[in-house]
């Protein structure tokens, strides 16, 4: 399943969107499940796992890191950069403190959004 919460299509996936289609996250998802992603080492969270993946659309390269909630199997898309971000796209770690503040703020909003039933669901293939 893959939870599209509110705050973050609004912060990360919107912003981007002509750059990276829904379609595209999504197909990251489908990588990341096939095992081409790559893990995060250091989830903040417990029963969860961070995944990063390389994606290319319209415009350009990116990344984006997803959240896997691993007792459900629910993907839930995280930050989405562009490769050439100087703050995070670059240094997509757990080491860059600019990411590790992102990921916190992000992983509140969608604590809150699932919390408050601010997201949609769809099914995985």
């Amino acid at each position: 399943m893959i939870l599209i919460c509110r705050s973050i299509l609004k912060k990360e996936l919107n912003p981007l969107k002509d750059y990276f289609s829904m379609e595209v996250v999504i197909e990251s998802i489908l990588k990341a499940r096939k095992g081409l992603g790559e893990e995060i080492k250091g989830s903040p969270m417990k029963n969860a796992k961070l995944v990063k993946v390389y994606l290319t659309g319209k415009r350009g390269a990116g990344r984006v890191v997803h959240l896997l909630l691993v007792n459900k199997n629910h993907w839930i898309p995280l930050v989405l950069r562009l490769k050439k971000d100087k703050q995070v796209g670059e240094n997509i770690s757990i080491h860059n403190p600019a990411f590790k503040k992102l990921l916190e703020k992000n992983i509140d909003l969608v604590l809150e959004d699932l919390k408050n039933g601010d997201y949609k669901s769809l099914s995985l293939l």
